[in-house]
């Protein structure tokens, strides 16, 4: 495996590195839901019926490949990888506040279906930005680094939840101090969790809008497509306003969102 010639084609492309590690700071943070979702669940309903709402649910990817397919990802799809996580962390963060049912499904759906975006856009760039030939080392080693974190953190997260939150919302001190509004018990254990884990997503997506790294590979992005699209140059300026202007020579350049 040449895996310092990857790594030379990956560092060639300004911020492909960035939306790497961005993405798998986000499989990080998804497997504490992989982990602790089925037990939530389960506390609050039985096997049959939380096995037949997943399958109902899970009906929200193919509403969202469906919006996809139909309106396309936008002008930038790394604007719109960044926006998407924002309400996938926004959700993560509050279908589990109260403990209802009809939230949590109503949450869980939604989740589902943003899910498509943030994968389709995530291809779409990488797709554009490295060379094709060169694509197959990069897109699997992209793959190899962002699939290896959500297994890690299910391995962590379990034993947190065990013997720190779910004590913290049942004996603990949060019984006193969040408990008359957050509720109390094993659930609200495994909900703080989630809404703990969704903040610190949400603060970290709304910090990589400010990221060079982000601008310098909206750029790439931008370019890439007027060059495989000569079509699109008497709409440069457009795309180029979407993203923030233009650079000196009439390249494109990027706001920080």
């Amino acid at each position: 495996v040449d895996l310092r010639g990857t790594l030379a084609i990956v560092a060639a492309v300004p911020g492909l590195f960035a939306l790497i590690g961005f993405s798998t700071i986000n499989n990080f943070l998804g497997g504490v839901y992989m982990a602790l979702l089925d037990a939530y669940g389960l506390s609050l309903m039985s096997v049959q019926a939380w096995g037949l709402l997943w399958g109902v649910l899970s009906c929200g990817f193919l509403v969202g490949g469906v919006v996809i397919a139909r309106r396309g990802l936008g002008a930038n799809p790394l604007r719109s990888l960044l926006v998407a996580n924002v309400v996938l962390w926004v959700i993560a963060t509050t279908f589990t506040l109260n403990g209802a049912i009809v939230v949590l499904a109503v949450g869980m759906f939604l989740y589902l279906a943003v899910i498509p975006f943030i994968e389709a856009s995530e291809q779409t760039v990488l797709q554009k930005v490295v060379p094709y030939e060169r694509q197959g080392r990069v897109f699997g080693f992209a793959q190899s680094v962002e699939q290896a974190a959500s297994p890690l953190t299910a391995f962590l997260i379990s034993p947190l939840a065990q013997f720190v939150a779910i004590p913290f919302m049942t004996t603990g001190a949060g019984v006193d101090l969040i408990g008359g509004w957050f509720g109390t018990g094993l659930d609200r254990g495994i909900a703080l969790v989630f809404v703990l884990t969704g903040v610190v997503g949400l603060v970290v997506t709304l910090l990589a809008f400010r990221t060079p790294q982000y601008r310098a590979l909206s750029a790439r992005y931008l370019e890439s497509e007027l060059v495989a699209d000569p079509g699109l140059v008497g709409h440069g300026g457009e795309l180029a306003v979407e993203v923030g202007g233009e650079g000196p020579g009439g390249r494109p350049t990027t706001s920080g969102g």
